[in-house]
């Protein structure tokens, strides 16, 4: 009886193996003919993990998830909840599909937003009413395209701008606003708790910091991030800083022809009365020394 058993456990294992390794195989086929319809990258060699089966695929930013299943790819398992994450009757799906949704709504939104400023490469727009998110503060949105002449290196890349935008040891050697710039906690390497503090714009403001959840990750070569802000409990408060609440904060970034466009939208309350009329003319200055900063590290640096 023991043997018989024993017999039956073997083939019930290898029966299960079987369809394992079948439906990995199926959907390892899926992912590769999603691939081949993809623009053909040819730069950088990355993986891709299906089921127990590890695919190396050649490309920049392979890391972009091409093949994963957007509307079910749930990207805050932090711990750390912030305000639309602990308001239960809000209804936003925080997925990869659901924040492009919303980041592209954000862009083509022509009727919320009116233009505040024109100038220096710069379009920038407001809207008054806010966000779904807060209807309170203003949302913000910036354009901006970058000139691939505007490198001395040949190697930049729409990766190589992130890197240069968001890792803490880049961004601090050429961003003199930040004083601090920290990630504080990693789920992976596409959700992260950062803080930072923003130095004093003017005599008599104080230091400014913020606690955000970020998720950024790439579709089709494009970069996309999300950020709000957590409990303020969660980090101590400095003495002499006030911390800000970043309601909604996103970007794209991407490559078309001869340059780099940017985009950026944020809806922060930062406990500074800003008018219109200053943003339209402070903006465009502050963000093109910023630009000019990071571009400038970009070409004396080697990574």
């Amino acid at each position: 009886m023991k043997e018989i058993c024993e017999n039956i456990f073997c083939f019930w294992r290898k029966w299960c193996k079987k369809i394992d390794d079948s439906l990995v195989s199926i959907e390892s086929t899926k992912m590769l003919e999603n691939l081949t319809e993809k623009e053909n990258y040819s730069n950088i060699t990355s993986t891709q993990q299906i089921g127990n089966t590890t695919f190396k695929l050649k490309g920049p930013e392979l890391e972009m998830s091409t093949a994963l299943p957007l509307a079910e790819d749930i990207v805050f398992p932090l711990k750390y909840l912030n305000a639309t994450e602990t308001n239960k009757s809000f209804n936003f799906e925080f997925t990869k599909e659901k924040i492009i949704s919303f980041i592209e709504e954000q862009i083509n939104d022509k009727s919320s937003y009116t233009s505040l400023v024109n100038k220096n490469g710069f379009d920038i727009y407001i809207n008054k009413s806010g966000s779904i998110f807060n209807s309170e503060f203003p949302m913000i949105k910036m354009f901006y395209q970058i000139p691939k002449s505007s490198f001395t290196r040949k190697d930049v890349t729409v990766k190589l701008i992130d890197d240069y935008m968001n890792i803490p040891e880049k961004r601090l050697k050429w961003d003199k606003s930040i004083r601090h710039y920290k990630i504080v906690e990693k789920n992976n390497d596409e959700v992260y708790l950062l803080h930072y503090i923003i130095r004093s714009p003017m005599l008599f403001v104080s230091e400014r910091d913020i606690v955000d959840k970020r998720y950024d990750f790439y579709v089709n070569g494009i970069y996309y991030d999300f950020s709000s802000s957590v409990k303020d409990d969660l980090i101590p408060i400095e003495e002499d800083v006030m911390r800000i609440t970043d309601h909604c904060s996103v970007c794209k970034i991407y490559e078309e022809n001869d340059c780099f466009n940017i985009i950026s939208i944020t809806q922060v309350d930062s406990k500074f009365n800003v008018p219109p009329a200053m943003l339209s003319v402070q903006l465009p200055i502050k963000y093109q020394d910023w630009y000019d900063s990071m571009i400038k590290e970009m070409n004396e640096g080697s990574g």
